[in-house]
């Protein structure tokens, strides 16, 4: 893993030229205070709608019981202490 870390840095290593960096922040931030400093309107960004979170247990739920395997999801995870069928078969 340090072999590859070591790559890793060493293939984005550069350097850097402050006269080529564009900080988009700032330029953004004196435009504002130049338009204040002019008594001029400014625009509030529009807000974007919240993004719906989605539970993705709930998701895997619906989607088991659409594909018509309801008993397998209405059964819930098996716990530790129960066998598979799959290891019974090898016992036996």
């Amino acid at each position: 893993m340090l072999d590859l870390a070591a790559h890793i840095v060493k293939t984005k290593e550069s350097h850097f030229d402050p006269d080529k960096f564009e900080d988009q922040y700032e330029d953004a931030l004196k435009d504002l205070l130049k338009k204040k400093q002019e008594g001029k309107p400014i625009e509030r960004p529009e807000r974007r709608e919240p993004t719906k979170v989605v539970n993705l247990m709930d998701a895997l739920r619906r989607s088991v019981a659409a594909s018509g395997s309801a008993g397998a999801a209405a059964k819930g995870p098996r716990s530790s202490a129960e066998p598979s069928k799959r290891k019974k078969a090898k016992r036996a």
